[in-house]
């Protein structure tokens, strides 16, 4: 069948789902899908406001700081109760802000749907606004713009969007400036809160286990009493035409350069927006790109580069990022205008265009993998495009597209006198471096064990027509030989990269052509390779692993690519302070142990690794007794195992283990001081955690880690909500075999670091005295298992837990077991994991401080 037929079938089919949409008397809008195949709902509020309808206070942030607010109190519920509720029924509560919208949603089991309506009602109309909550949750947004000004991505983002535009709204950041967000009183915030927040600007979207009239009787009962009201009016400037380049270069404290090129374009509505959307994914979209294979693969460059094309309304950018070592940025930006020119004379092939067609199409299936992204789907359709039917006509109108049609909004709107280029780089450029139920209606896994010791994982269901392929090893820290660390992330890229029978950019395009995916992935105990197609391209998937696993190249030139890639990496890692700050703690919990540096490595030991190095290591690492494989998604049964058995069996027979050092204490102790040339201050507070394979303590591990995570924990009511002292606070884990680190972290100001401190350790003891109320002990495990319910929704996610157990020691259907081992979880399990674990003998702490100037 021809592929057009194929694609206009499939765009079809889309169209065919069920959307319920009408309007309350008092002007909200509904947008409601039923789907029954988890007992999951998401409910979305979207706010028909953002930064760029903020009048005569434009740049000061009012969207965001509301968006915050609305989380502290109603005229029934105090500023503690919105989260508590949620999460104490199993959801999930969050929010964001954009330049046109702010979203409120929660997503969690249908069960709960009218406590979920009552709170999303209450928070959007009726915020009680208290200037106490005002007043506090003020210094927590200037640590978020704290932690803005640290970060070089936003930073240049920033910098990139107040460049090309010099009236419209898009020129100021959506958090706001800080001098202007410094002046925004109580009364300004409640003036346009009562100008914008008001049912009749306001999107209700659903989607989950819940029937229409369901839907609109809990609208009616939590939005429909609210009374329409006036909007307050929302003058946005126009943006006036660009007449001449523009450019503006910053330097600082940073490893590696980062830099955007872009050109003004129209929006969504316009009839050249299909085509720049187009144009953008053929030159940056992937490694078969135009840009990727020319600027990264061919002239070595860049370590990344990608394109894109945001137009939400009626200005937009077709934008293009670039990470580069210092001195490229000027031969990169020329390459780039090289690329454009010939984009403007060259029309692309039609394979190329066909390949375009069949990853937005692909896309759509993706967003259908869950409630929340259908939900995401759906509003941004009804508020961002104006119409629920744009996802699919957008899909006809790219399917309609000729060649030359692409050429031609090239030369049209990739004009010199359009062009903005922003840059952030080092200093100095004289050195470079080197270039519920859960699963309800799932079946369980089918175990195939192969005569090699390979083992191959079956689960066939779900509601999209996806195949997706798994392969797990044994790998990453643990097996880097000395001198060598870093040597297994460098291996697993080259997997996905040329082999002896394609290349690398024949791989790319061949996959990319269907709107699949091949990756790889390194971990702190594992590498692998996954690949997900539309189930009717599973042989090409089959293929490409069959390549990878038995016919890599591993060619030097691809080699020393990735590995300066992975250089970058760790320098892009070290320009942000919180990373820079957990690398540091890492290195000196664990000492010796090859837990010390992650999957990236040291970056003396990737300068000094060859392409031997490789060999060597995919000698010892693929291996039948090695190889673990899970298919996930709809597939024939037979046809699977008859293709992927043999190509697993061909896989040597011999392996040899790598035993995992114990490490019952950290290697340092006490309490360590840095400094960096940052505005913020992080604190970082480590203690011994378990490893995966002690799967009871691993499970105490993991409900301590929700407890003490969340809006709703009491460590960030307290240190965020109640204090106003932190924009984030939390705790993570690193996860060994037989050992870990569970990390509390924190990003203040430098004044406040040690209170901080105080606060984290405050609620260690809490935990080692067995401090935890029912009601949080409650609240924390039906989370836990609404979370692994929400997902098992992902296939992906799916393959990746059930060859984790394999490899981990328990049954692979172990998810079949999971809500009873956390219902039957006790705290006295938890207060032991504390007592053992969370010692001040034990105990590593490390703050870093902005640098004395």
């Amino acid at each position: 069948m021809p592929e057009q037929s194929i694609n206009g079938g499939l765009i079809e089919s889309l169209a065919q789902e069920t959307i319920h949409r009408y309007q309350l008397d008092n002007g909200l809008t509904v947008v409601h899908k039923e789907d029954r195949s988890a007992a999951l709902i998401s409910v979305q509020t979207w706010v028909k406001t953002g930064s760029i309808h903020e009048g005569n206070m434009l740049g000061a942030g009012l969207s965001h700081y509301l968006e915050h607010l609305l989380f502290k109190g109603t005229e029934k519920r105090g500023p503690l109760d919105i989260s508590r509720e949620i999460n104490g029924c199993g959801g999930y509560i969050n929010a964001y802000t954009t330049f046109d919208r702010t979203v409120y949603y929660i997503d969690g089991p249908s069960s709960a749907a009218a406590t979920i309506f009552d709170v999303l009602a209450d928070m959007s109309l009726y915020a009680a606004l208290p200037e106490e909550e005002i007043i506090r949750e003020r210094d927590v947004i200037l640590r978020e713009i704290d932690m803005g000004l640290d970060d070089p991505d936003r930073r240049l983002f920033h910098t990139f969007a107040h460049t090309a535009f010099r009236e419209h709204p898009y020129r100021h950041p959506v958090i706001g400036h800080r001098k202007l967000f410094e002046g925004v009183t109580p009364a300004d915030l409640r003036a346009y809160y009562r100008g914008r927040y008001a049912p009749n600007n306001l999107v209700l979207v659903v989607v989950g286990a819940l029937s229409e009239n369901e839907c609109r009787d809990l609208a009616q009962q939590h939005f429909g009493a609210a009374p329409m009201r006036q909007l307050a009016p929302a003058f946005v400037p126009d943006e006036p035409a660009q007449l001449a380049p523009r450019s503006d270069r910053a330097t600082g404290d940073f490893n590696v350069v980062r830099g955007f090129i872009g050109y003004k374009v129209p929006g969504l509505a316009a009839a050249d927006a299909p085509a720049l959307d187009v144009l953008a994914r053929l030159m940056g979209n992937g490694a078969s790109s135009w840009l990727w294979q020319s600027l990264r693969e061919k002239q070595r460059l860049v370590h990344n580069i990608s394109a894109g094309c945001w137009n939400p309304g009626d200005h937009g950018l077709l934008w293009i990022s670039y990470l580069c070592d210092p001195g490229k940025r000027e031969a990169v930006e020329a390459a780039i205008r090289s690329e454009i020119a010939i984009a403007q004379t060259k029309a692309p092939q039609p394979e190329e265009l066909a390949k375009i067609v069949r990853q937005s199409l692909v896309g759509e299936v993706n967003a259908r993998k869950t409630v929340s992204g259908q939900a995401a789907r759906l509003g941004s359709a009804e508020v961002v495009a104006g119409d629920l039917g744009f996802p699919q006509q957008h899909l006809r109108r790219l399917s309609s597209l000729t060649p030359g049609a692409i050429r031609d909004a090239a030369n049209r709107f990739l004009v010199d006198t359009g062009e903005t280029a922003t840059s952030i780089e080092p200093k100095t450029t004289t050195t470079s471096a080197p270039s519920v139920n859960t699963g309800k209606g799932l079946p369980d896994f089918e175990e195939v064990t192969l005569k090699n010791g390979a083992r191959l994982f079956l689960q066939n269901g779900g509601s999209v027509p996806k195949t997706h392929l798994r392969y797990v090893a044994r790998g990453g820290p643990l097996w880097d030989p000395a001198g060598q660390r870093g040597a297994t992330g460098v291996f697993a890229t080259l997997l996905a990269r040329d082999t002896t029978k394609r290349t690398a950019a024949e791989i790319a395009g061949a996959i990319e052509s269907v709107g699949g995916g091949f990756e790889e992935h390194v971990g702190n105990n594992t590498f692998g390779l996954s690949l997900e197609t539309l189930s009717g391209d599973f042989p090409l998937a089959a293929e490409l692993l069959s390549d990878a696993l038995h016919h890599a190249a591993y060619l030097p030139t691809t080699f020393e690519i990735e590995r300066d890639a992975q250089i970058a990496s760790l320098q892009e890692d070290d320009d942000e302070v919180l990373e820079w700050s957990r690398r540091q703690l890492r290195a000196k919990y664990f000492g010796q142990h090859p837990y010390a540096v992650d999957y990236l490595g040291h970056e003396d030991d990737l300068k000094a690794l060859n392409i031997d190095h490789i060999r060597s290591l995919a000698g010892r690492l693929l291996a039948g007794p090695n190889a673990l494989m899970a298919v996930t998604g709809q597939f024939d049964r037979n046809r699977v195992v008859d293709t992927l058995g043999p190509i697993l069996e061909a896989l040597p027979g011999d392996f040899a283990h790598s035993p995992c050092p114990a490490l019952e204490a950290p290697a340092e102790t006490g309490s360590l001081t840095l400094e960096r040339d940052r505005e913020q201050a992080i604190v970082l507070v480590a203690y011994p955690d378990s490893g995966v394979e002690n799967y009871e303590a691993y499970l105490a591990g993991e409900a301590l880690d929700e407890l003490f995570s969340g809006m709703s924990s009491q460590l960030f009511q307290k240190v965020r909500e109640e204090k106003g002292m932190a924009y984030f606070v939390g705790s993570q884990r690193l996860l060994g075999i037989n050992c870990g680190m569970f990390t509390f972290y924190a990003g203040t100001s430098p004044q406040q670091a040690d209170e901080v401190e105080r606060e984290i350790l405050a609620e260690v003891e809490r935990a080692r005295a067995g401090g935890f109320t029912g009601q949080e002990w409650s609240a924390c495990k039906t989370r836990l298992i609404v979370r692994r319910e929400q997902a098992q929704q992902s296939p992906a996610s799916r393959a990746m837990h059930a060859c984790l157990n394999a490899l981990y020691g328990q049954p692979v259907n172990s998810w079949r077991n999971y809500p009873d081992r956390v219902r039957n979880l006790s705290l006295d399990q938890l207060t032991t994991f504390a007592t053992e674990r969370f010692t001040p003998d034990k105990r590593l702490i490390v703050k870093t401080l902005p640098s004395k100037r």
